[in-house]
């Protein structure tokens, strides 16, 4: 078994890095703890794929321990728009609907629908730099 420490950062793909920093920081308060960042061909050869670049930010949150990280590749728009939203981070609130009213009004899309599980309700949504997170309200 692979001995691992705790989990250092979530990463996704976003088509705008300067609108996805913005949008943390102004929907759910993250500022950046590594601003946006070129990362010169040190991206290309971690990934193994010759030629590509990309800008890098990472954020964190006075009062929650996670990281998200957020990576944009210059040329390679439309990426994050076009994927099925399978990367993404998902936030617990306490009211799902009112929540998905704020996130609206700071830019987001809901992709899809408000969706019921045993557990709860959810829905994704979109930020305006391309980055996907999901709001999820659980049953008490």
């Amino acid at each position: 078994m692979l001995k691992a420490a705790p989990i250092l950062h979530f990463s996704a793909m976003v088509d705008d890095l300067d609108r996805t920093v913005a949008f943390y920081g102004d929907a759910f308060g993250f500022t950046p703890s590594l601003p946006p960042t070129d990362l010169g061909d040190a991206f290309a050869r971690m990934v193994g794929v010759s030629g590509v670049s990309a800008r890098l930010a990472q954020l964190t949150h006075a009062d929650r321990p996670e990281t998200l990280e957020f990576v944009a590749c210059p040329g390679r728009l439309g990426a994050a728009a076009e994927a099925i939203p399978l990367a993404h981070v998902a936030f617990c609130v306490p009211d799902l609907d009112a929540a998905l009213d704020a996130a609206r009004a700071a830019g987001a899309e809901v992709l899809g629908e408000v969706v019921a599980f045993s557990e709860g309700r959810s829905a994704y949504c979109r930020e305006p730099g391309g980055s996907v997170f999901e709001l999820e309200e659980l049953y008490e």
